[in-house]
């Protein structure tokens, strides 16, 4: 970490003793979600992308059909399993909800490619379903049959977050003429929106069914709900996951003003919420985005369940193999101000530079980790607290006395997950290792800022300690291994007095041993002057 750190007493004097120079901690903090796509969807990119930062794998499903998509997932499990370090991957899911898409151009105009679209150029827009699949530079289709009613002329339509935006000149009963006021590009299934227009009702969509049937097929760990605006909607995907799905994640998108109004209701249901910047920048004035960031990972904090920030983290990426300054400085201020994940969209699914995009996510996380004053946070996020119970209680104590002894990883042993989760909401100025048995444990445990999860498969040992001990020392030997500690470092254990959820209430401090160790993992980095290059250390 940074140098001088535990000198500083406030904020202001730990800004000040920040260094350019200063070392960084071998574990990254922060969950990367990158989007796979055409771009990165092979098992050796996938492989790449996952020794180099990636914990999560977005599909979003508005884009390709579920069969793609199924072979994409056997895919990400085929480079998990390859991988020389036995690291966790989780896979999310997008559904469409009650936003608008454009239907697929047609065949002939080429797979994956985009119409480009100049001022004063026109474009018809229609609910036909003929041309669902059928569009071209002329008409194509969009999904807009419950809202078109609400459709009139003289408004303004963005596609994607811009830079393509049309003005609706004529209105028909099944479409509507539109001129293109800013120049851009114009492809299949992108979201089209007319700013601030009422979405449908809460039900969900015969697609939005056929999606999460396919996370429920699949076994898969996540969802990032699109287009949510009130607490009803989050309770409807839930309804329908079922018994089956109650282990998966609902991760409610906040895209509108509606949503950031009630998020307080939204995020009550929700297990964590995603920031769909880009969406958000056209429902709402975009030099207010930040305040809404801001805000909405406040919340999320305090509360204690995850946030993602997402949309144009390292866009110019798509196409160039640095990201602007800006850019940069964005992707870290998201982390001071307390994001669980960071994602990466079309940087990763469409650019033309996947692996050095997620190179350069990681490497502005460790830096950003470093900056962040873990202490002052500590202390805001103690205030108010009533009463506690032993769970609870437990992990502030673990983090306090990581604080006080400089330890350099906090060890957990969890069945659902829920101590690690509540250790990460306090923040530690080190890595959580949780040691659990299921896997589905392991990948949402990704959605945590912190916490690196380990699976555990050695046969149960019919003595509760000794198990909890197999189990501590296999995550303390891992973690030497991957040089997140070192034989001498202080470490933390929290474990619980018998097995079972609910049961956490011990905390040990213990010295790492200095024994030797088998070979290390090899460490995978992508070279800065080609994708294709990988060296080992």
């Amino acid at each position: 970490m940074l140098s001088r750190r535990h000198q500083s007493n406030t904020r202001l004097e730990q800004i000040c003793n920040l260094e350019i120079d200063a070392p960084v901690a071998k574990a990254r903090l922060t969950s990367i979600i990158g989007t796979i796509g055409l771009a990165c969807d092979s098992v050796e990119v996938l492989r790449k992308m996952m020794m180099t930062g990636m914990t999560i794998c977005r599909l979003n499903l508005a884009y390709r059909t579920h069969d793609y998509f199924k072979g994409v997932v056997k895919r990400i499990r085929e480079a998990q399993a390859s991988l020389d370090i036995p690291l966790q991957v989780g896979i999310g899911i997008d559904i469409t909800g009650t936003g608008i898409r454009v239907g697929a151009l047609a065949k002939e105009v080429g797979l994956g490619q985009e119409l480009k679209m100049k001022t004063g150029d026109m474009m018809r827009f229609s609910i036909d379903e003929k041309y669902k699949e059928n569009g071209n530079e002329n008409i194509m289709y969009f999904e807009a049959a419950e809202v078109f009613s609400q459709i009139s002329t003289g408004s303004n339509v963005i596609i994607e977050d811009g830079p393509l935006a049309f003005t609706i000149k004529e209105k028909g009963e099944d479409y509507v003429d539109c001129e293109v006021v800013e120049p851009g590009e114009l492809g299949s299934h992108m979201m089209w929106t007319i700013p601030n227009m009422a979405m449908r009702e809460a039900e969900l969509s015969d697609k939005d069914k056929a999606d999460l049937q396919f996370a429920l097929d699949n076994d898969l760990d996540m969802v990032f709900a699109s287009w949510i605006c009130s607490p009803e909607m989050v309770e409807e995907v839930r309804k329908f996951l079922g018994e089956k799905g109650k282990t998966m994640k609902i991760l409610a998108k906040i895209e509108t003003k509606t949503a950031v109004k009630r998020v307080d209701e939204i995020l009550e249901v929700a297990d964590g919420l995603y920031i769909a910047r880009g969406n958000l920048g056209i429902n709402i004035s975009p030099e207010k985005v930040f305040l809404a960031q801001k805000m909405i990972i406040g919340k999320c904090n305090k509360a204690g369940k995850p946030v993602i920030c997402a949309t144009q983290m390292l866009g110019s990426m798509m196409m160039n193999p640095r990201p602007t300054r800006a850019e940069v400085a964005d992707v870290a201020n998201a982390i001071l101000d307390g994001a669980d994940c960071v994602m990466l969209s079309r940087e990763t699914a469409r650019g033309k530079h996947p692996l050095k995009s997620m190179q350069t996510m990681s490497a502005v996380c460790t830096q950003a980790e470093a900056a962040i004053f873990n202490e002052e946070l500590f202390f805001d996020l103690k205030q108010r607290l009533g009463k506690t119970g032993n769970t609870h209680t437990t992990a502030i104590a673990a983090v306090e006395a990581a604080h006080k002894c400089h330890a350099k990883a906090i060890m957990v042993v969890t069945v659902t997950g829920r101590s690690p989760a509540l250790v990460s909401k306090y923040r530690p100025n080190c890595v959580i290792v949780a040691i659990t048995r299921s896997q589905k444990t392991a990948n949402n445990l990704q959605l945590h800022r912190g916490v690196f999860p380990v699976l555990f498969e050695d046969d149960r040992d019919e003595v509760w300690v000794d198990d909890v001990d197999a189990r501590l020392n296999y995550g303390i030997m891992l973690s030497r291994q991957l040089g997140y500690i070192r034989g001498g470092d202080i470490v933390i254990l929290v474990t619980g007095w018998t097995s079972g959820a609910g049961s956490t209430n011990t905390l040990r401090i213990v010295t790492c041993p200095t024994v030797s160790l088998p070979v290390p993992y090899a460490r995978i980095e992508v070279d800065t002057a080609t994708d294709d290059k990988v060296r080992f250390e």
